[in-house]
């Protein structure tokens, strides 16, 4: 929760969903046109010692879109979650 508080501290909305067993998409959506997704987590562990993987695929305003929308519907579903302080 740690975490949560800091981003909710910085005024950046969080949400929360229980919708699914593991919510666990990982992919970011740059400039409407770059998606990057794979395994990796930008932890120390990951740049250094876990076997990873990752995509991006740059140029393609279409894919981008379709994450967007993938996103999109995920934040939807989800509920506002308050500070805890």
């Amino acid at each position: 929760m740690a975490a949560i508080n800091l981003l909710l501290g910085a005024a950046i909305q969080v949400r929360s969903i229980g919708r699914y067993a593991i919510h666990h998409d990982k992919y970011i959506v740059a400039d409407d046109r770059t998606v990057q997704t794979g395994s990796f987590n930008y932890t120390q562990a990951a740049a250094r010692s876990n076997s990873e993987n990752v995509l991006v695929m740059w140029n393609d305003a279409a894919l981008a879109d379709r994450y967007l929308r993938h996103w999109t519907s995920r934040w939807e579903q989800g509920s506002p979650i308050s500070p805890s302080y």
